[in-house]
């Protein structure tokens, strides 16, 4: 009697399971078919950077990058392709990850990374961003791994349920899909215009920015992996800091100071428009404090070529 119990205790189990199974299987392919099929969004400029972009020059960032860099200006100016890989709100570990996918594929000419004075420091934050790549996991695992990691140690043993992958991107899949997501080369402009400070901010002189954390050795060592992986390709890099329209004094940064360093040790041009007199207090170039606004972004984007072409070190038309 006992045993039969048992029997029927243990059909019963594999019976859900096997529903389980199925239904995690079906749902997961749906899921994960919708998520491939987007065509703007986030996950559709990741998605295209990973397995298509092949331009000549690559630009990586968080929003200072995605809001900043204008690929048809800097197409005109240098006469090579550019396509815009910049993420809003990722930081270096996220787009370390990202280089390292696309450079399995492709190798661009040159790789302009927009840094953030603060990257150096510890930030739990730094690692949100990573859950973005669940559902490309499987194919990048290598890269991936010693990543997500940091997250749960039980990565493998969570991803192997289909519809765990994308469950957390449906709702911006249909977001997109009705009300697309308009990017030019995956730059996204923005159009708004700050309205000047009643006090000019000008006449208090430079902000001085305290240090704001405590230096993070695995974010220097992740620094260094995204230069080693360019570098392994002969792929040329920029470091920049883009604008900010009040002054601000960054010489107490210890974070901004070691990526200048190891851009130094590495000869890596640093541009750093931090302070650049051109957009100080210009507040009909910005659309908030940090980020320019259209016009101002073509400015931008037309200086960088600018310095690309007064650097000695480029002849990237001829390579």
């Amino acid at each position: 009697m006992v045993k039969n119990e048992y029997k029927i205790s243990a059909i019963k189990l594999a019976k859900f399971v096997l529903i389980f199974l199925a239904i995690d299987f079906i749902f997961g392919f749906a899921a994960k078919q919708l998520f491939f099929s987007q065509k703007t969004g986030k996950y559709a400029r990741i998605t295209y950077s990973i397995e298509e972009a092949s331009p000549d020059i690559l630009i990586f960032g968080s929003s200072l990058a995605n809001r900043h860099y204008v690929p048809e200006v800097i197409e005109k100016g240098l006469g090579l392709t550019c396509y815009n890989a910049g993420v809003q709100g990722r930081g270096l570990i996220f787009h370390t990850a990202l280089e390292k996918m696309i450079l399995e594929r492709a190798t661009p000419k040159l790789i302009i990374l927009n840094v953030n004075q603060n990257w150096m420091y510890k930030s739990e934050t730094a690692y949100d961003g990573l859950n973005d790549f669940v559902p490309y996991y499987w194919d990048y695992r290598k890269i991936l791994k010693p990543l997500l990691s940091l997250n749960t140690k039980m990565i493998d043993y969570t991803l192997l349920f289909q519809a765990y992958q994308t469950n957390s991107t449906i709702v911006h899949a249909i977001k997109y899909f009705f009300s697309p997501q308009i990017d030019y080369k995956g730059y996204r402009p923005m159009y708004g215009q700050m309205m000047p400070p009643e006090t000019p901010v000008s006449s208090k002189g430079q902000k001085e920015i305290p240090e704001v954390g405590e230096l993070d050795t695995d974010f220097i060592e992740t620094l260094k992996s995204f230069i080693a992986s360019a570098q392994a390709k002969n792929i040329d890099l920029i470091f920049v800091v883009a604008p900010l329209v009040e002054e601000v004094d960054f010489s107490k940064s210890t974070s901004l100071i070691v990526m200048k360093t190891i851009a130094a040790r590495e000869s890596i041009p640093f541009f750093d428009f931090s302070n650049d007199t051109t957009y100080k207090y210009k507040y009909d170039l910005f659309a908030d404090p940090n980020h320019l606004n259209n016009q101002g972004a073509h400015i931008f984007s037309q200086a960088m070529v600018d310095s690309i072409k007064v650097d000695s070190l480029f002849d990237l038309a001829h390579r």
